[in-house]
Order: C-alpha cells, then structure tokens, then sequence
C-alpha cells in the first residue's frame, strides 16, 4: 500500500481512504438529494469541494459496482441505483478503492494471520467490517443529524458490539 505525504500539509495520507471518503460523500449527497434528479461529476465535485478527475473515477467505480446509476444525456448524471436504507458504506467504500480494494484487503489478512499474537486485531477487523456491512447511506444521514460521537450509538448498538466481541474472544480460546 502506497502512502503519499500531502504536499502542502505535510500530513501523511492513504490514497484509498481518501477514495472511500469521496465515495461516502458522493453518496451521501446524492441521498440527502434523491428527488432533485441526477448530478455530474462536475456539480458532486462542486458542492462537496472535492477534485473533479478523481470524483470522476470514483463515481464510474461506483457505477460499475451497482451503487449508483449513470444517466446519459443533457440532463446526465448520477443517482443512487437504490433506496440508501439498502446501500451499506462497506459496499461503497470497496466500489471506491476499485481492483485495489481486494488485493491490499487480501494482502493484509494473510499478512495479519501469519502472527499469533496478532489475533485480537483480527477480531476487531472483523466486527469493524461486519459494522460497515451493517452501516447504510441512510444511516450516514442519521449520523450527520447527530453529533457522531461513541455517546451518540444506541445503547442497543453498543450491546450488540460488545456481545460480539465477547463471543469471538470465547471463540478464540
């Protein structure tokens, strides 16, 4: 996995984050947006403040991958391909990273699964990717109402969480 130093903040960034939170954003605006119709990438990149060629790509990915519907013509653009309740973020933060998503994604459970010590990181790579899978674009809209804090998870949410991972620990031994 490649990481870049940013040129004018000198922060250290990952490049397939970067596109997952593109992609989240993207999403996120066309939900918040669903009955204005369609948006280019031009107007996405626009009103989120984002790099139109790299949203560009991100948005075909997206395409590709069924989350969102490409509409041709003057009145183009794109639109969700379905209902956000039924878009999970792990969907599209993986349609996102494009054919990189499943080899860094493979490369780093072989590489986490060589070392014994490294099992407790696996279990929570685990639950984090079975939260995603269960975390949709509407659920986003829900969070941004909300300040997004760890106080501000359901006390259901925070149950069922902690339950899981003491059910993988008592797996695991």
């Amino acid at each position: 996995m490649s990481v870049r130093t940013g040129q004018t903040s000198g922060i250290r960034y990952d490049p397939n984050s970067e596109r997952a939170c593109y992609g989240l954003l993207a999403a996120q605006h066309l939900a918040e947006h669903a009955g204005e119709g369609s948006f280019s990438a031009n107007d996405l990149a626009e009103f989120r403040g984002l790099p139109h060629e790299a949203l560009a790509k991100i948005l075909q990915r997206l395409a590709t991958a069924g989350v969102l519907m490409s509409h041709h013509g003057i009145k183009g653009g794109y639109t969700l391909a379905r209902d956000p309740r039924y878009i999970s973020v792990f969907d599209v933060i993986k349609a996102s990273q494009g054919s990189r998503w499943s080899s860094l994604h493979n490369e780093r459970r072989q590489r986490i699964g060589t070392v014994p010590s490294y099992r407790p990181l696996r279990m929570v790579s685990q639950v984090v990717e079975e939260m995603l899978r269960e975390l949709t674009i509407a659920d986003m809209q829900d969070i941004g109402e909300k300040a997004f804090s760890p106080a501000g998870l359901s006390q259901d949410a925070s149950s069922v969480r902690v339950s899981q991972l003491d059910d993988q620990a008592t797996r695991s031994h």
